[in-house]
């Protein structure tokens, strides 16, 4: 009921009930505490999960749903990230372009222009309190803004903090463009564009935006600001980046012809580490999605995300290449003509990568081990239209910690066909029941501590400078 009533009334009152509710009670319902209903894997060996063969005792349940949106998005299999939430506002690009942006408390709306394309990416920075929001689209232009909402319940208004319009013509490939954007720190992103990679650095204070004309061809001269970390020189495209957790982290690059290479931070540049091939199976087949399980290992999506692969990853850096990456376990999804998968990771925290099949209206959430050993458990859910892209964050409420059980909650943020709406997963669900170290938890808090740390730097040093200045 709750559902028809929030579909069938758009008006900014209904909208702000959803969100309200969205932002109180997390969307994780009541009930006993959730038991996993999935499948166990061992550790390290390779397996195909075929979601045509149903095992006595797996259950795929429907995920909880809590309506945010009315809005139709056209069916298309592509790995676009078009949804950025963070604690205060949900962002979702539309077919123009541009950025709607809600309030999660008020329901205020804005719409951010400037993108005269599709866009492909877009992520808030990792700041707390910044509302900062990098967005690349297919026309080549990378914004950084900053969302501003006066008290009450003005207008949300936005701050243009950075554009960079990418003027190299990209070669032509049988692979869709998908511009990549990822956040190396609150002052740094890093960035993909055909078969050029760079980093930019962001001023979230900047009192006027940062206008960039960018030639990545090779020899070009970089601006002030930018670094390029691989030139466009006709070669095969990056389809996903992936930045390791933590201060100085490496970057993966996964590419259109199977290959991944992975750079480490060098003197405010980077230095390649290594290439490799993680399908052996289909070695020049374009892969779709890299994510970092921990500081050194990754999870490569294959094509359409059809495979997932676990790799370590040597402990040398920069130039010593003597050590190369080593393969741990590969999870295969079938039958291949039922499967297009859209990948997003919840790591390090609740050590999952979450893929949704656009074919199936379903959800996998597949399990990895401590020390990225491998993949232990997958577990399956269905969800009540096709889940386009998403988001995956942690928002639990003290109200909600009995029916998410010990390892709490994760609110899936998804656009789909014909709305925007938010789906509750218990970490529980899907992790097998011996796991019971809440490592989610734990890691949120450790990232609490740190925000917390740096806001007091930042305060203090604001605090200076503003002495200084009298």
């Amino acid at each position: 009921a709750a559902f028809t009533h929030a579909m069938a009334n758009t008006s900014d009152s209904a909208a702000a009930r959803a969100l309200q509710a969205a932002a109180t009670s997390g969307a994780s319902g009541a009930g006993a505490a959730p038991v996993p209903k999935g499948r166990a894997l061992e550790l390290g060996a390779d397996a195909t999960y075929d979601i045509s063969d149903r095992v006595a005792g797996e259950e795929q349940p429907q995920l909880e749903v809590l309506p945010i949106t009315m809005y139709v998005t056209e069916y298309a299999e592509r790995q676009f990230c078009q949804i950025a939430v963070n604690a205060r506002y949900i962002c979702y690009g539309l077919r123009a372009g541009q950025v709607r942006v809600l309030h999660k408390d008020t329901a205020s709306r804005a719409l951010l222009r400037g993108h005269t394309a599709q866009i492909a990416d877009m992520r808030f920075s990792p700041a707390t309190n910044s509302d900062v929001l990098a967005s690349f689209g297919v026309d080549g232009n990378l914004f950084v803004k900053k969302i501003v909402s006066p008290a009450g319940d003005g207008d949300i208004e936005e701050k243009e903090l950075l554009r960079v319009t990418v003027t190299t013509d990209v070669a032509a490939s049988n692979v869709p463009l998908t511009p990549r954007v990822r956040w190396l720190s609150k002052t740094r992103i890093v960035a993909s564009y055909g078969d050029g990679v760079f980093a930019v650095d962001v001023d979230p204070k900047a009192a006027e935006p940062t206008t960039i004309a960018l030639d990545l061809a090779a020899g070009a001269d970089a601006p002030l600001g930018v670094v390029v970390v691989a030139p466009m020189a006709g070669k095969s495209a990056a389809v996903d980046l992936a930045v390791a957790p933590g201060a100085n982290g490496r970057l993966a690059v996964a590419h259109a012809d199977g290959t991944v290479r992975v750079w480490s931070p060098s003197s405010g540049t980077f230095a390649q580490d290594s290439a490799f091939t993680p399908f052996d199976d289909a070695p020049d087949a374009p892969l779709a999605s890299v994510h970092f399980a921990s500081n050194d290992a990754l999870v490569v999506g294959g094509e359409n995300n059809g495979a997932l692969a676990m790799w370590s990853l040597p402990l040398t850096t920069g130039d010593d290449m003597t050590s190369s990456p080593e393969h741990v376990q590969t999870l295969t999804f079938a039958p291949a003509g039922d499967i297009f998968n859209f990948a997003s990771c919840a790591a390090p925290g609740a050590r999952l990568v979450l893929v949704s099949n656009l074919k199936k209206q379903a959800v996998y959430a597949v399990h990895f081990a401590p020390n990225a050993r491998g993949f232990d458990y997958v577990a399956e859910f269905s969800t009540t239209m096709p889940v386009l892209s998403f988001t995956a964050l942690r928002e639990d409420a003290a109200d909600d910690a009995a029916a998410a059980g010990p390892g709490g909650a994760l609110q899936l943020y998804c656009m789909q066909t014909q709305a925007i709406q938010q789906y509750a997963l218990a970490v529980d669900r899907c992790r097998p029941e011996a796991c019971d170290d809440d490592e989610a938890v734990q890691v949120e808090e450790e990232e609490e501590e740190e925000e917390e740390e740096e806001e007091i730097v930042e305060e203090e040093e604001e605090e200076e400078e503003e002495e200084e200045e009298e």
